[in-house]
Order: C-alpha cells, then structure tokens, then sequence
C-alpha cells in the first residue's frame, strides 16, 4: 500500500469546499466502521477515520470566496430541486492502493448527484478551476489513510474474513463544507451550506467576511 498523504499534500491552512454525502446521522455506518477496529488499530501504517469525520466525497471543489459559496451552494438546490432521496449499501471494506475504503453500491443514482453537483458547480466556477472529471465516478468511504508506504497482505485478508452486514441507509441531502487538512491525521470540516434531496435549500453557516476563502 502506498503513502496516502504524499499525494494528498494540502498547502498549510488552505481550505477547500468540496461536496459530501455525511454521515453524522447514521448509526448503522458507525457501526459498519466500528465493527473495523480490531483489524485497523494494530496497524500505524494507518490513519483511522474517526466515526465523526466519515465522509463520501461527491466533489472536491477548491477554495472559495464566501460569495462564490453562496452560489454554489444555490446551484447545487436549484440542481437537486427534482432528485429524490435514494437508497445505498456501504461495504465490504477493501485494501486499496492508499487506503481501507468500502465500495457504496448501487452505484448509478450516487454516480448521477456527483455528475449533478459537477455540473452545477461547474456553471458557477468554471470548468478550468475545478479538478479534472474522472472518467468514471468511484463512491466510497474512506475508513483509514496509509501514512507509510508497506506491504498490507496480511490487512487485505483480514479484511476478506470479516464481511460485517453491509450499512443501509437513505441519501436526503448532500453537505457543502469548508474542509481542512490535519496532516497525516484526517480531513475535518465546517458546513457551508446543505441541500435536501428534492427540496430547498437549508444553509448552515454564514458566509465569512471579505475575500477569506472557505
């Protein structure tokens, strides 16, 4: 497994926006991480997620003027206006090439809201400043960052034994946040603003003062 956070490497104090699917309200995907632990904790080759700072990031967008926030936080609600909320599953858990990181299925409707949220941020901040779209969207949850580069054969077939159920849940809404980089450790956040699926726009934190990026 390779090293995570060389080639993740933020500029100290930057934050970006980026768009999430959130967890903070699903037991079930707490339970899905915290059934992981045992396998994950023997290891400091990895930087566990802790149970409030699991994500599935839908777009990394960038820094963003408390202005621009605002419009991308609009855009995304006049986008999600007519997409309903939607069932996924979360798991198994997998070794990948820098990280633990369970698969979400289905696949096409959490394909569909990345492609939607790209589109609408697009039209606000212009294609050329946002990072390059992949030619297929990969959604998953990170449960652990590799912060060294080793070998994790004996992790990945841990892994394949452990099979917990699957985490269910609905998708309603998706979260514009403010992320930040604690290095080698973890991504943290502030709500932006969050949008429910097939409704209005419900904003959560104020945009700042003047020209700080968010």
């Amino acid at each position: 497994m390779r090293d995570f956070w060389e080639t993740h490497h933020w500029p100290e104090g930057e934050r970006r926006a980026h768009w999430h699917v959130l967890f903070d309200d699903q037991p079930a995907v707490h339970n899905f991480a915290r059934a992981h632990a045992e396998i994950l904790s023997p290891h400091p080759e990895l930087s566990p997620v802790p149970v409030q700072w699991l994500h599935s990031t839908l777009q990394s967008i960038g820094p963003l003027t408390p202005a621009q926030a605002g419009a991308v936080a609009a855009a995304g609600q006049a986008a999600l206006r007519d997409f309903e909320p939607f069932e996924l599953e979360i798991g198994p858990a997998q070794a990948i090439h820098n990280a633990v990181a369970p698969a979400i299925y289905p696949e096409d409707r959490i394909s569909e809201l990345f492609w939607t949220l790209r589109r609408a941020t697009e039209g606000v901040v212009g294609p050329e400043v946002m990072p390059k779209a992949p030619d297929v969207f990969w959604p998953h949850m990170s449960l652990a960052y590799s912060n060294t580069q080793w070998n994790d054969d004996e992790l990945a077939r841990a892994l394949v034994k452990l099979r917990p159920s699957r985490a269910r849940m609905t998708v309603t809404r998706a979260v514009l946040v403010s992320q930040q980089q604690l290095w080698r450790d973890k991504y943290i956040w502030t709500p932006i603003a969050e949008v429910h699926l097939g409704q209005n726009l419900q904003h959560i934190a104020v945009a700042k003062s003047g020209g700080e990026r968010l």
